[in-house]
């Protein structure tokens, strides 16, 4: 069945496993001593790098019918890898794993593919080079990173500057085998699924927050305690659907078992301002995390918006979709305060800006602020999209069919493996 114009979406929709949940309860499992058991793992190319990665480093993982067994080693009880750490197009398995090492007694080269050797691991690996580990960087920014941990790291007080959850989990793991007190100071809440989850492992760690900055203290006098884990639907995978569902009136889509923590949904909230029709339904709180269904039953049109920089890192994943929805939407939407974006698996806020003029929508970048000018007419489409090997630039503009006279042209769809391998599958399943 192909997907366009007159397609709306339908149906009842359980989102695959969340990454960011997937990638940590892999990392943290592995450093329990016993067996513990993760149920609706995300297997997609990323997670299982940073299971393989694990594997490498001694850590026991059996694969059932429906779960994964996980039989952990203690903090600092890392083994000599026998090779190269390979985590493909994985940020988020290359930096935590790098801070988890940093306080093992052990020689790593973690090395990724063309576009991962391409990213910044220099604002992770400063505050690890801190700690005694030493670190070497291709052109003292990028991978492959060499690392040769320390087993006895000094503790120390981080204020992380740039807000990025990487950062902060790659200096918490490596805080699993350092002895005193270890301090972080955040200026920007970022993802707190790592503390989230050592809390219901019975670490003794200690967040609070306040209007400025949150504050987490850190001290392993606590072994972490086996669990069984279901990990929850992935908000940043289900916004793909959620959005195309508040593109077209008429659609009504209802969305099962949702990661709803509040660092990772602020997309929902800028949909409901451009009027998407949203219900949150059935919150309940599982290991820390909240969860929740959703009901989307698009009745209108959208309009536009405009997100400061200060809405911009709860939904950071989420702009290149949303620039889809802008597209549609009526009037000028302005998403000011991109820069981090361009340090992603691409610059996507250039490739967002280039495929929008290529499908006839008119956009413009003016220090890191991208101006979108939408309207509800359809499209031209039959733009030949650019993607550069990146999952949510070409999710996001095969979205974009919905809203165009002619198909978009992708070629090479192989790289949505990374983060959600059942995304036409399920585009396919929900279009009416």
């Amino acid at each position: 069945m192909p997907f366009n114009y007159k397609r709306i979406i339908k149906g009842t929709y359980l989102p695959p496993g969340d990454k960011s949940i997937s990638h940590r309860i892999l990392i943290l499992t592995g450093q329990i001593v016993g067996k513990s058991k993760i149920k609706n793992l995300l297997q997609s190319e990323d997670v299982i790098n940073t299971l393989k990665a694990m594997r490498l480093l001694g850590v026991k993982i059996i694969k059932k019918t429906n779960s994964f067994e996980v039989f952990g080693i203690p903090p600092g009880g890392l083994i000599q890898p026998r090779k190269m750490i390979d985590f493909g197009n994985s940020g988020t398995g290359i930096r935590l794993i790098s801070g988890l090492i940093s306080t093992n007694n052990i020689e790593v080269k973690l090395i990724g593919d063309s576009s991962l050797s391409k990213r910044p691991m220099k604002r992770v690996t400063e505050h690890l080079s801190k700690i005694g580990a030493n670190i070497e960087l291709r052109k003292k920014i990028f991978p492959p990173i060499k690392i040769k941990g320390t087993g006895n790291a000094v503790p120390l007080t981080f204020e992380i500057i740039i807000p990025s959850a990487q950062i902060k989990s790659a200096i918490m793991l490596s805080a699993l085998n350092t002895n005193g007190i270890v301090k972080i100071k955040e200026f920007k809440t970022t993802r707190d699924h790592t503390e989230n989850m050592l809390k219901s492992m019975g670490y003794n760690i200690k967040v609070k927050e306040n209007s400025i900055h949150r504050f987490i203290e850190m001290k392993n006098d606590k072994d972490l305690k086996t669990i069984n884990y279901k990990v929850p639907g992935d908000p940043s995978s289900a916004a793909f659907l959620i959005s195309a569902a508040c593109l077209k009136p008429g659609s009504k889509l209802i969305v099962k078992n949702m990661l709803f923590n509040k660092t990772r949904v602020g997309y929902i909230k800028t949909l409901k301002s451009m009027g998407g029709n949203i219900k949150v339904v059935r919150r309940r709180k599982i290991h820390g995390e909240l969860i929740a269904d959703l009901v989307v039953e698009q009745k209108i049109n959208l309009k536009s918006i405009t997100l400061e920089p200060n809405d911009i890192p709860l939904q950071i994943d989420e702009i290149p979709i949303l620039s889809i929805v802008a597209s549609f939407a009526d009037g000028l939407t302005i998403f000011r305060g991109l820069k981090e974006l361009t340090v992603k698996e691409s610059n996507r806020l250039l490739l967002i800006h280039e495929n929008l003029k290529k499908i006839g929508v008119k956009s413009i970048i003016k220090n890191y602020d991208l101006y979108i000018y939408g309207n509800h007419d359809l499209k031209k489409g039959a733009g030949i999209i650019k993607h550069n090997d990146d999952h949510r630039i070409l999710m996001s503009f095969f979205i974009a069919n919905m809203i165009c006279k002619k198909n978009n042209i992708i070629k090479d769809k192989t790289c949505v493996k990374t983060s959600y391998p059942s995304f036409f599958k399920h585009i396919s399943q929900f279009s009416n």
